[in-house]
């Protein structure tokens, strides 16, 4: 009797485990500035399951990581889409988080899916409007793709935006690659379509409660929900059953962690 009830237990275990919603590093993570080396080895190592960051394309065709156009919030002068990869390197960035103030400098797509490998985590690609991705033109996506592919992530990656042309291209020419749609309140509308397209959803907090993780899960998708950092909504979204939880803190006890 014994026996059989630590094994019961042994598979409660197992189970509990296994719901737990995957913890995905925003921008990398809090301990370090966004989008660098050092907040994505950082995050790895306190247990992010996933490390997302914002891709964007330099004036040169490098692709790299930036959540916004300019660099001037994090201390830069400059315009990504109009600046080298070399001249983006020269430049350091200055992020205060926590009351810890970081330094750190550009990182290509190439260096953070490296990171990635060295890590053991996957990564996910937020797409933001650039030369090339973007709702009107999705000619720089196939180089995107490549180096995914080359760096051996196509079939574990995660790659969202709120660009539906983008996600359709990729979508009928990378039928493997796992897509989420990025939304906020406007889910509703666009669900048909990534039922449609078997796109997952990335939804802001404060957007979704357990009847939409419900109606996705229904449809046989997943959920990611963003940006989530204390514990008490930690705790709620992994009880509507979320799959992904986007988090720039990754010590919440109800993530599951390596």
């Amino acid at each position: 009797m014994k026996r059989v009830f630590a094994i019961v237990c042994a598979v409660v275990v197992c189970i509990v485990a296994a719901a737990r919603p995957l913890a995905v590093g925003h921008r990398g993570s809090v301990w370090g500035v966004e989008n660098t080396r050092e907040a994505f080895v950082n995050g790895a190592k306190k247990g992010y399951d996933y490390l997302e960051c914002d891709v964007r394309v330099a004036g040169d065709g490098t692709y790299v990581l930036s959540h916004d156009e300019t660099t001037g919030r994090l201390g830069g002068s400059l315009t990504v889409a109009s600046s080298t990869i070399g001249q983006l390197k020269g430049e350091t960035y200055t992020q205060t988080r926590q009351g810890v103030t970081y330094t750190g400098t550009m990182c290509t797509v190439a260096e953070y899916l490296d990171i990635c490998k060295e890590c053991g985590v996957q990564p996910v690609i937020e797409l933001k409007w650039s030369t090339g991705i973007n709702s009107n033109d999705c000619s720089n996506l196939p180089g995107l793709m490549s180096l995914i592919e080359d760096k051996g992530f196509r079939s574990t990656c995660v790659i969202l935006t709120s660009m539906r042309p983008c996600l359709e291209y990729i979508r009928s020419r990378y039928p493997d690659v796992r897509l989420q749609f990025l939304a906020r309140k406007n889910w509703a509308e666009h669900f048909d379509w990534c039922v449609k397209n078997g796109i997952d959803a990335d939804i802001q907090a404060g957007c979704l409660d357990e009847e939409t993780v419900a109606r996705f899960h229904g449809a046989g998708l997943k959920v990611n929900v963003w940006t989530v950092n204390d514990e008490e909504s930690c705790r709620e979204y992994a009880g509507y059953g979320c799959d992904f939880i986007t988090t720039d803190y990754a010590e919440v006890p109800c993530l599951s962690h390596k």
